[in-house]
């Protein structure tokens, strides 16, 4: 993973991002002025979480997850990078945070609100907008809403389009130019800067991104050795069937076990490994 220079990052990165929104004024702010609503306080239930399932599983780590008075859920990703299956991905998150809101045997009333947001800095959607917000509908009627609690945002900084307010706006400007138009933006500037002139924080920034890669290489060797495995196992159950099926048509075990080790995929199998599945 290629290094940007620490004293280079914007709020657009995704490490001084998850830094000035520890704060939790400018954090409750933001998701204020992205859903339009007030919010009367939040609660970090981590800092940057982290969701695992099993080793076998796709673990995620969350930019912003935090949690307000009535129970309701926000995970904000800054999303500097174009890439592909995003839609996915955001699928896939509401899934683990569903996940982790419901613990074994618990009922499926205890699911709370949940709003999975990507702050992208390109249109993934390409219709011109800067926000496009999705929940579950019926497709033989559109009025009729599914009413699980989920939904799931993604914001454009690039657009014409009179589709959002002038504070969203501003901060969606902000994040593609790093100009500060209002008093929220200077206060993210502020907040940047600050971040920057820790020298604490630069160790820091590198041993996050070394950490990000170590994950990805566990996870990477992780499933190899399924994949390794499962072609095993395959191996195994297609010999179990070869000698099954020759049982059936030739005479005796040896002449099983000329037809088995003619096969270059179990030449190298002895007599005993073939008299188990004889």
């Amino acid at each position: 993973m290629e290094l940007k220079n620490f004293e280079d990052l914007t709020l657009a990165d995704r490490f001084i991002f998850f830094k000035v929104m520890q704060d939790p004024d400018l954090c409750k702010q933001l998701l204020e002025i992205i859903l339009g609503i007030e919010i009367e306080h939040i609660e970090y239930v981590e800092g940057e979480k982290n969701i695992e399932v099993s080793y076998r599983g796709k673990s995620i780590r969350l930019d912003v997850y935090v949690r307000d008075d009535e129970g309701t859920v926000y995970n904000v990703e800054m999303q500097a990078a174009a890439t592909s299956h995003l839609s996915k991905r955001s699928r896939y998150y509401q899934s683990m945070i569903d996940l982790e809101q419901l613990g074994k045997g618990a009922k499926y009333a205890r699911l709370g609100k949940s709003f999975v947001i990507f702050i992208c800095l390109s249109d993934i959607f390409h219709k011109g907008r800067h926000i496009y917000t999705f929940e579950n509908r019926c497709i033989e009627d559109m009025r009729l809403t599914l009413d699980d609690g989920t939904k799931k945002i993604f914001l454009n900084p690039h657009s014409d389009m009179d589709d959002i307010t002038p504070e969203l706006a501003n901060f969606l400007k902000y994040l593609a130019n790093g100009v500060a138009v209002d008093d929220f933006t200077e206060r993210l500037v502020k907040a940047v800067e600050t971040a920057k002139r820790n020298p604490r924080l630069m160790v820091e920034y590198m041993s996050y991104y070394a950490d990000l890669d170590d994950i990805e290489m566990e996870h990477e060797e992780a499933l190899e050795q399924e994949r390794k495995k499962g072609l095993e196992q395959g191996r195994e159950e297609g010999l179990a069937v070869l000698v099954t099926t020759l049982k059936s048509i030739l005479p005796d075990f040896e002449s099983v076990y000329n037809a088995v080790v003619k096969n270059e995929k179990y030449a190298d199998r002895t007599r005993d490994e073939i008299k188990k599945y004889y």
